[in-house]
């Protein structure tokens, strides 16, 4: 499915460009590409939310592993108790290592959408900023257009093509 998705973008892509190219035969046309990935991960402000995301992620992490060790700690009496308890009591048990188990699955699903969450409002506000510094790139330069290859619309392009670099110059510059 990603991968159809991703072809489908670079047919679009494909297409855009040749009419664009065909509307602007007199003009030529002229692009450049980023990894907006590598940028927001070494901008200032994006190594910065990746630290603060970092730390959310392993509190959370502490957490599910301090919740993985009460519940192992449970089996383990269960396993000692079996042959001593009533069936009564040990269903009881079971019942009670069972619940504690969907809600570490629970708890688990619960943080990686709040660390999805915290990651998109994290990231939104640099991305922005940095569209809006590719667009002054863009028409500064000359430039048609200005692709994203982080998410695989470009396949291969000479180095001399990539505007990473100068976006994360121009950010820092901008937003120290």
């Amino acid at each position: 499915m990603r991968t159809m998705q991703k072809t489908m973008l670079l047919v679009l892509t494909s297409f855009l460009v040749m009419s664009v190219a065909y509307k602007a035969s007199a003009q030529q046309v002229k692009i450049a590409y980023v990894d907006l990935r590598r940028a927001l991960n070494e901008t200032n402000q994006g190594k910065k939310a990746m630290q603060k995301l970092q730390k959310e992620k392993d509190k959370l992490q502490k957490q599910i592993e301090d919740k993985e060790k009460s519940i192992l700690a449970m089996q383990e009496k269960i396993k000692q108790q079996q042959n001593i308890l009533s069936q009564e009591a040990l269903g009881k048990q079971m019942e009670a290592y069972q619940k504690a188990v969907m809600e570490l699955q629970q708890t688990y699903g619960q943080f990686q959408q709040e660390l999805a969450q915290k990651e998109m409002k994290a990231t939104q506000d640099i991305l922005i900023k940095m569209e809006k510094i590719l667009a002054q790139i863009g028409k500064s330069d000359g430039y048609t257009m200005i692709y994203d290859r982080s998410v695989g619309a470009v396949v291969w392009a000479p180095a001399h093509l990539d505007l990473t670099d100068r976006l994360i110059q121009a950010y820092n510059k901008a937003h120290p």
